[in-house]
């Protein structure tokens, strides 16, 4: 339901475009920055989705970008993060307490939220980044 925090053991993926991914095919920690605009960085909730692999899940989520007309690009990257290590990292390092929470769309009900951060924290951004290694990495395009 809207608003209600996502499980810990599940997932959420955030799009990474190709100037915010790095030589190594790991995303740079502009792809976890809040714009100026932004109150809450946007990402989809895989389990949501209720596919059995990741694989599919990020398929589906593919999916959803091109039917909403989003640009995605050949050297962009889908970054996959536990929701609950993405919690306890920034409340370890930084003293902070992230919200990973269920905000659908009209269009996309897989739709979630990473909030608690201000825009200008780029040490929250730092600290997703680290938790993101190769084998959480899917193609935007395949």
């Amino acid at each position: 339901m809207e608003g209600d925090p996502l499980p810990d053991d599940d997932h959420v993926s955030r799009y990474c475009k190709p100037s915010s991914v790095g030589a190594n095919g790991l995303p740079l920690a502009s792809a976890f920055r809040l714009r100026a605009s932004e109150s809450s960085l946007s990402v989809n909730w895989l389990e949501a989705l209720g596919e059995s692999t990741t694989d599919e899940a990020i398929a589906q989520v593919r999916a959803r970008f091109l039917a909403k007309g989003f640009g995605l690009r050949v050297n962009g990257r889908f970054a996959v993060v536990n929701v609950g290590a993405a919690k306890a990292g920034v409340r370890e390092e930084l003293s902070l307490s992230l919200r990973i929470e269920h905000d659908p769309l009209p269009d996309d009900p897989s739709h979630a939220a990473i909030t608690g951060f201000p825009v200008d924290d780029l040490a929250v951004a730092v600290e997703l980044t680290a938790l993101v290694t190769q084998e959480d990495i899917y193609p935007a395009i395949e």
